[in-house]
């Protein structure tokens, strides 16, 4: 009984005829060619059950014909080996990077050759189970051959392209986290057009979500991709905490009213895994008419994890800085950062002959609070103080916490008086406040 049809393909007729005579003494029927476009011709007559392909041909090598025909939906499937002089390291990975099933040596072992081949040609019948095989009616000539190299050299050019735009993108300032989500994702828009992204980025004690506007959407458009992103960590176990803000980059773009010819949205998600856990998640919501090829997702999840992984990069990079200069229990900023930008103040205000003032600000009798009401209700007041301080100073002034219960404010081109009115003003709300406790 037959056991399958294999090509084999060399441009040697000894190497020809010595393996055709193998396959033949085994129960498999051979059909040759000798170099790459006969042997693309005849895979697409006669669809064999395998393909045992030379490297080192004329007209075209079998790299490129394996290349070809794993591209090719008709013929992806059909196994290949290569058969090569050639085995150097490099030689056998894009050997194994072109699609091919399995890399030999000529100096193989018939035994060795015989296991690979029942191998592959039971795992190709699996396949072909479900999809049936028409011989013989598929005909392909030398223009349609260099028509498809041509479209796959193109793909590769576009591919390449693409990647490569992205990963140059690692090399720009990683300090301005919002400066880095706009051009990459503006980046990605030339590739993939979207109308809201959702970048989610998770640590073990910390989420980040934000989402990127990148064409004009209503207020209802949005919270749809919202009310999505949510339910797709609600999914995976996780939860957005209340306290967790959803920040919103390209604000401009959001309208009151549904946008003309706003249509319904499909979503292409690409979560990032690490060992079947979820790492991190961009979704991009598109209008209904902008589908993905099918053929294309992968390289385009390739593509997008390319762009999280750099915008991930800047905000764990802001994150530990903030953590740095930031007092763990206030949110505000600390006593190292405090000096350091006092220091840079003062000699602003000494170079230009501005006013500076320094607040220092301490609350009496903490120790009794904390003797009587205990250190977590201590820690709560500390924390009220630090929302009502952050709430009177101006946006260029900056808050710390100097150590303890003692608390600090710099002013840049602040005068006396006007210091001296703004801690009044904070020592009488501060008064006020434990008045009606």
């Amino acid at each position: 009984m037959e056991k399958g049809i294999i090509l084999v393909v060399d441009d040697s007729p000894l190497i020809l005829e010595f393996i055709c005579k193998f396959l033949s003494g085994n129960g498999y029927k051979t059909l040759t060619a000798s170099n790459g476009f006969e042997a693309i011709e005849k895979t697409f007559s006669e669809l064999p059950d395998l393909i045992i392909l030379d490297v080192v041909m004329p007209r075209m090598n079998g790299y490129q014909t394996c290349r070809l025909l794993k591209s090719d939906h008709e013929t992806c499937d059909i196994p290949i080996i290569m058969l090569t002089a050639k085995d150097q390291t490099s030689d056998k990975y894009w050997g194994i990077q072109t699609g091919a099933d399995a890399y030999l040596s000529k100096e193989f072992e018939q035994t060795i050759l015989l296991k690979t081949i029942e191998t592959l040609v039971q795992k190709q019948r699996k396949i072909f189970a479900a999809k049936p095989l028409v011989r013989g009616t598929r005909l392909i000539n030398a223009i349609d051959i260099v028509s498809k190299v041509n479209d796959q050299l193109d793909k590769k050019l576009f591919e390449a392209t693409i990647l490569n735009e992205m990963s140059s993108l690692i090399e720009r300032g990683i300090e301005d986290f919002e400066g880095i989500v706009n051009i990459v994702m503006e980046t990605l828009s030339r590739v993939l057009g979207y109308d809201v992204a959702a970048i989610v980025t998770l640590e073990e004690y910390d989420i980040g979500c934000f989402f990127k506007i990148n064409k004009p959407v209503s207020e209802q458009h949005l919270e749809e991709v919202q009310e999505y992103t949510k339910n797709y960590l609600k999914a995976s176990d996780i939860r957005l905490p209340s306290s967790n803000k959803m920040t919103i980059f390209g604000k401009d773009r959001i309208k009151q009213a549904r946008v003309e010819g706003e249509q319904k949205i499909t979503y292409f998600d690409v979560p990032i895994r690490f060992i079947n856990k979820l790492g991190g998640l961009i979704i991009l919501a598109r209008s209904a008419s902008e589908r993905i090829d099918s053929k294309e997702v992968d390289f385009f999840k390739t593509v997008v994890k390319q762009a999280y992984i750099i915008i991930q990069n800047s905000w764990l990079y802001n994150r530990v800085k903030n953590l740095a200069i930031t007092d763990s229990l206030t949110g505000i900023y600390n006593h190292g950062f405090l000096y350091e930008y006092l220091g840079k103040e003062f000699s602003r205000a000494e170079r230009y002959n501005l006013p500076l003032s320094f607040l220092m600000l301490d609350i009496d009798y903490f120790k009794k609070v904390n003797d009587t009401y205990g250190h977590p209700q201590g820690d709560a007041v500390l924390c009220k103080l630090s929302q009502i301080f952050k709430k009177n100073i101006r946006a260029c002034d900056t808050l710390g916490r100097y150590g303890g219960e003692e608390f600090s404010i710099i002013l840049p081109e602040s005068k006396l008086e006007d210091s001296i009115n703004l801690a009044e003003r904070i020592r009488k709300e501060v008064n006020n406040i434990i008045l009606e406790m």
